[in-house]
């Protein structure tokens, strides 16, 4: 049998002849990730954690029929804030998008 062909096939790939783990290619490839998107993502992500965790509390306190937290957790004030919350995350994805295209 050939010596090439008893090797497992994943270290053929990982051999250091490889034009993908050549020094050149990294020092070319730029990391210019946008500040904005990523803060933006995070926002995103931390944003609907504290929906999942609201409708958590909804749900336990009907449970408990605990009423009258319910009825402060669904007043005008709060579901405003989340509206206005969701709307300027939008605002910034869709001025990060922006700034990634153009430039």
């Amino acid at each position: 049998m050939n010596n090439k062909q008893d090797k497992n096939p994943r270290s053929l790939l990982s051999t250091s002849d490889s034009p993908l783990s050549s020094p050149k290619r990294t020092k070319s490839m730029k990391n210019n990730r946008n500040l904005l998107l990523v803060l933006t993502g995070r926002g995103l992500k931390y944003f609907l954690l504290t929906l999942l965790g609201f409708a958590i509390a909804l749900i336990v306190f009907h449970v408990f029929q605990a009423t009258s937290i319910i009825q402060v957790l669904l007043s005008a004030t709060v579901l405003i804030w989340f509206v206005r919350i969701a709307v300027s995350l939008f605002c910034m994805f869709a001025i990060a998008m922006i700034l990634e295209s153009w430039g």
